[in-house]
């Protein structure tokens, strides 16, 4: 099930996602989707958080976008939420972990 959410959430669209899509598509409803979940050790909100996290560094890898164009593409209010979340993730703020990958050269040659 674990697998199936993150998959779901892979190609969602962070900004409005809620656990109603992938029960819809798996033909269960929220409730049972959120004891399924429990059930094999984590939650929704960890696997939203977990996807956030990745798509939030793909992009400051990948892009040149602002941290308020960023913010609303993972799902949070602001460029402060995403500074606060993106910390808490990588133990440091966005931009330093922008600067830190493209001054690495692992971020050049992806045009």
């Amino acid at each position: 099930m674990t697998e199936r959410v993150r998959q779901w959430l892979e190609h969602a669209a962070l900004g409005d996602a809620g656990p109603e899509g992938p029960a819809r598509q798996l033909n269960l409803s929220v409730r049972t989707l959120r004891r399924a979940l429990h059930a094999e050790g984590t939650s929704w909100r960890a696997l939203l958080d977990t996807a956030r996290h990745g798509r939030a560094r793909r992009l400051l890898e990948t892009t040149a976008l602002p941290l308020d164009r960023i913010a609303p593409l993972i799902g949070l209010s602001g460029a402060t939420a995403l500074v606060r979340a993106f910390t808490r993730w990588e133990g440091m703020p966005p931009g330093a972990y922008r600067s830190r990958y493209r001054g690495t050269g692992a971020g050049r040659g992806r045009g």
